[in-house]
């Protein structure tokens, strides 16, 4: 099965991360608890997906950003895990 692109819409490319995953659990509670009729299920499922692209890369980006940081922190080429950092 091919992977498909998910489209992230400009208001949520726009979004602070915290207020993206805000929104996301949100979703994801009210199409686990409420008795969502199926079109709008399918509208949460979307949107869900998108917010969860969206917060997947920024953390992506983050988790590089920290990797630049302790190589240089550390001197060089060698990384080490989060734990070792000195701050």
């Amino acid at each position: 099965m091919a992977e498909e692109t998910v489209i992230i819409p400009p208001d949520i490319a726009e979004m602070p991360f915290e207020k993206a995953l805000e929104e996301l659990e949100k979703l994801v509670s009210a199409m686990q608890n409420e008795r969502l009729p199926m079109d709008k299920l399918i509208v949460a499922f979307e949107r869900g997906n998108q917010l969860a692209v969206y917060c997947r890369s920024k953390l992506e980006e983050q988790e590089k950003r920290i990797e630049i940081l302790s190589r240089s922190i550390n001197g060089g080429d060698e990384w080490k895990p989060m734990e070792n950092v000195p701050f």
